[in-house]
């Protein structure tokens, strides 16, 4: 019986393992299309992590000038060192 259960079983898993073998080298062909990584992958991610830290730097530097503005100037000050720690200071003179 146990015999007869593997003999159909493979029966039928011989054909679509055969299929996939035959399909496997042209799927990973086409898929080499949709999934590459490009040659500038590195400069790319930097230059986005650097338009990251230019965000921070303006927003900080920019609450900063606000709280003063508006009287805050614990707050301010709190502002400008964390724009300080992503180098921006107030023109030549930093805080």
């Amino acid at each position: 019986m146990f015999k007869d259960f593997y003999r159909t079983t493979l029966s039928f898993l011989k054909p679509l393992l055969l299929l996939l073998v035959l399909l496997l080298p042209f799927s990973l062909c086409i898929a080499d299309e949709y999934i590459s990584i490009s040659d500038d992958w590195d400069e790319r991610a930097r230059n986005q992590w650097d338009e990251i830290a230019r965000n921070h730097k303006t927003y900080y530097f920019e609450n900063g000038l606000d709280h003063f503005n508006q009287g805050q100037y614990k707050q301010a000050f709190k502002d400008f060192r964390l724009a300080q720690e992503y180098s921006i200071g107030l023109g030549s003179v930093y805080l």
